[in-house]
């Protein structure tokens, strides 16, 4: 099935783990994936690894906090293909859970920067972008922290997936009238390097099987597919709309 045969696919934060699978997942099914991360190094790997399977993609490192970088790249990206068509911004992160009475105002900062800011400066450009164009869809990472109140999730990093939400919402009202869908997936517990990196399989099963009723952690292929679903047109009335890819959560 070729769902995205011609398009082209814009990715932050799409050199490892949800982004990285959406990227091939992308490809495989005839986008030409522009892969945007922070580490150059191995987007460029994940380029090599679509290309090695006959999918179309290319690399652009950047940091997706900074403005002009996120311009450079969406603005290199419809200069190279003559469109933009698809934006999964993907691009998050956040630290160790701590009460709110101890945070510091830099990794306060760091989190909204990144999580918040960054998700809507990546949208201001690819907006302009499809507006220019035929239209398009965006979907954003958000997460089930910024849904719900857990035990597990920083306040930082909730606060700024819950704004996350809100965004999109906004902009899905804002922008239905260019023909621009804007959805956004919120992923519970994910296998990702990054949470593998801190947790073992042992204890990302103990965490699941307290707060899910499926018992373990997502694949990050099965938060992909959510967001294909999203980006394709089968999902073509769906605008607005947060899609909670977590396990069935039950609670904190």
């Amino acid at each position: 099935m070729k769902r995205f045969l011609s398009r082209v696919a814009l990715i932050t934060g799409g050199a490892s783990g949800i982004g990285r699978a959406a990227a091939i997942g992308f490809a495989r099914e005839g986008a030409h994936a522009v892969i945007v991360d922070l580490n150059g190094e191995q987007a460029a790997a994940v380029v090599e690894e679509i290309r090695s399977q006959g999918g179309c993609a290319s690399a652009r490192q950047a940091d997706a906090a900074s403005e002009e970088a996120i311009s450079s790249v969406v603005h290199e990206t419809v200069s190279e293909f003559g469109r933009l068509d698809i934006a999964f911004n993907n691009v998050g992160f956040g630290g160790a859970p701590l009460p709110l009475h101890e945070m510091h105002v830099e990794r306060w900062d760091a989190v909204m920067n990144l999580c918040l800011r960054g998700c809507w400066l990546a949208m201001k450009h690819e907006l302009r972008a499809m507006m220019a164009g035929a239209g398009g869809v965006i979907v954003n990472t958000a997460s089930m922290a910024g849904v719900r109140v857990t035990s597990t999730a920083p306040a930082d990093y909730a606060v700024a997936k819950a704004g996350v939400l809100h965004l999109t919402r906004y902009a899905a009202e804002a922008y239905a009238a260019c023909n621009i869908r804007v959805n956004s997936v919120s992923p519970g517990l994910t296998a990702t390097p990054a949470v593998s990196r801190t947790l073992t399989i042992e204890q990302q099963q103990a965490h699941a099987a307290r707060s899910q009723l499926f018992a373990r952690a997502a694949l990050p292929e099965e938060i992909a597919a959510s967001v294909l679903f999203l980006c394709s047109d089968e999902a073509a009335m769906i605008t607005g709309t947060n899609m909670e890819v977590c396990g069935g959560k039950i609670g904190g």
